[in-house]
């Protein structure tokens, strides 16, 4: 038989000390879209839950984006000189 692991969703609490957010910023960026989340409920109030290891993938993506080295044109590598 084949075990699978499956990773347990955590609450918004739980990812904001992840994040080293508050968990109102945390909720307002899984509102917002910014962030991947799960809405367990349907109804006006939301309730959010988050996977860990998403949320590490988003992190990595914005630091690699951020902190990309930016090629310079020649025009600009001119003006660096």
């Amino acid at each position: 038989m084949i075990q699978v692991e499956t990773e347990a969703f955590v609450t918004p609490e739980e990812a904001a000390t992840f994040l080293h957010y508050s968990p109102i910023t945390v909720k307002r960026l899984a509102r917002e879209g910014k962030i991947p989340a799960h809405s367990v409920t349907n109804g006006v109030r939301k309730r959010w839950r988050f996977l860990i290891s998403e949320l590490a993938e988003t992190m990595r993506q914005e630091v690699s984006l951020k902190h990309h080295p930016r090629r310079l044109h020649k025009e600009e590598a001119a003006h660096e000189r």
